[in-house]
């Protein structure tokens, strides 16, 4: 279905450019070209983003009907605890709220709803090119990038760095953009002042929570208003903002997308139906609900009058860094495996700047005799950038307190954290992440 909706883009748009990539451009037709050149995949794909390829690697995927798997460039390789149920076009591989790795399962018809439902929903058209800073293997890079190109024929611009400088260059190529971006990037942006005048027809923000500073900013500033857009890996496209002014309350993410509709669960969680929602995990967990088109959240929120959506709190593990879901037990797991340790537990602190969101903390009891700076440089090469702790403690005492304790939190609900978590100290070697927390 997804390879014969394809060919129906190329059909229409064969000598049109598809993906604008560094200093050159290939059309629809040459990369139907390199698919053709690939030889037939006999097992589930690895997609890594970075270039063309990426795309090249998907549909082909599709071309004979195995599942992609889309991992970021420098990825380390999936473990499945199964393998993929028959009909599955697409595994989205993310730690999600539990914060341990894990595949979502989708087929064709799941997939196709959520890339025709956005580019229906934000008015995407061939006429307008995606600027792609975001990484294009995760869901909402895929949803908002890769999906409009394969089923609509909406072009790409692959931006080589997030940075503004190079972004402003980029602006100048064409009169309108479509702009899909983490609010640590529009933040730095708005910063730079490379947002006054820029022609973008469309900004949208997701991956975390956007300020209402930011969004007034921003709006005060240029006129450009950054539309609040949320989603989840298990349903894709859960709501948006279509209002055309900045929001007035910071836990307003828009309202339902056409077709999809939400309700609140007993326990307060958001409950999503809709025809894009995933057949299932390859590992199960306890409270999970993901069937028959309907998915239960790990985020807890209500309904207004007006049918919009405010989320309240959100449960689970995964550390939101800027925009990047990072697992702790990944890097409990790496911290652990270097042997220069007893214990540790690696946890999210509330970031004193809200277009960060959190930043990961590590509590660690060392081996008798190893320095810090040992352990700091023993995980260096083993973990992504985004994902070393930012702040370090090794007092014995503070293993007596609760994880609670630890992150300082006054209530369950992460939004209502201070900003600060007590006795814990800042790294100042770990690199802000901000701008280059997106492909």
């Amino acid at each position: 279905m997804l390879y014969l909706r394809w060919l129906e883009t190329l059909r229409h748009h064969s000598a049109r450019p598809a993906i604008f990539d560094s200093e050159r451009s290939i059309t629809f037709g040459d990369l139907a070209a390199a698919v053709a050149l690939r030889p037939r995949a006999m097992a589930p794909v690895i997609a890594r983003t970075g270039g063309s390829e990426f795309f090249v690697e998907i549909l082909r995927a599709w071309r004979d009907e195995q599942a992609v798997i889309p991992l970021e460039r420098d990825a380390p390789e999936p473990l499945l605890q199964c393998p993929p149920p028959a009909g599955t076009c697409l595994v989205k591989y993310t730690p999600g709220a539990s914060g341990i790795p894990r595949g979502i399962f989708l087929n064709a018809a799941q997939v196709a709803a959520d890339g025709d439902r956005i580019v229906a929903t934000m008015r995407l058209s061939p006429a307008i090119t995606n600027l792609s800073v975001i990484s294009m293997a995760h869901s909402y890079g895929f949803s908002n990038v890769v999906l409009p190109l394969v089923l609509h024929g909406v072009p790409v611009h692959l931006a080589p760095v997030p940075f503004p400088r190079a972004i402003e260059e980029i602006f100048k190529i064409r009169t309108a953009w479509v702009v899909a971006a983490v609010p640590s990037i529009w933040r730095a942006w708005h910063r730079s002042g490379i947002l006054i005048d820029a022609p973008i027809v469309l900004a949208i923000s997701a991956g975390a929570p956007l300020s209402l500073a930011l969004e007034n900013d921003v709006f005060a500033a240029s006129g450009l208003k950054i539309h609040n857009f949320y989603g989840a890996s298990e349903c894709g496209g859960i709501s948006f903002d279509f209002t055309d002014s900045p929001r007035i309350s910071a836990e307003d993410v828009g309202t339902p997308l056409p077709g999809v509709n939400v309700s609140i669960d007993r326990d307060g969680r958001l409950k999503v139906v809709s025809s894009s929602v995933a057949t299932g995990y390859d590992l199960v967990r306890e409270n999970d609900l993901l069937s028959n088109g309907t998915y239960l959240t790990r985020d807890s929120g209500f309904l207004d009058s007006s049918g919009n959506i405010h989320l309240t709190g959100v449960s689970g593990d995964s550390i939101n860094v800027a925009g990047r879901k990072i697992s702790p037990a990944k890097v409990e797991a790496t911290i652990l495996a270097t042997g220069l340790v007893r214990r540790v537990k690696v946890f999210g602190i509330p970031s004193p700047d809200p277009e960060r969101y959190e930043e990961i903390a590590g509590l660690v009891e060392l081996d008798e005799g190893i320095a810090l700076d040992n352990l700091k440089s023993a995980i260096a090469e083993k973990l992504q950038s985004w994902e070393l702790p930012r702040h370090w403690k090794s007092d014995p005492a503070l293993w007596q307190l609760t994880e609670a304790a630890l992150r300082g939190e006054s209530s369950a609900s992460r939004p209502q954290l201070p900003n600060h978590c007590p006795n814990v100290q800042k790294d100042p070697t770990v690199a802000d992440q901000d701008i280059a927390s997106a492909d």
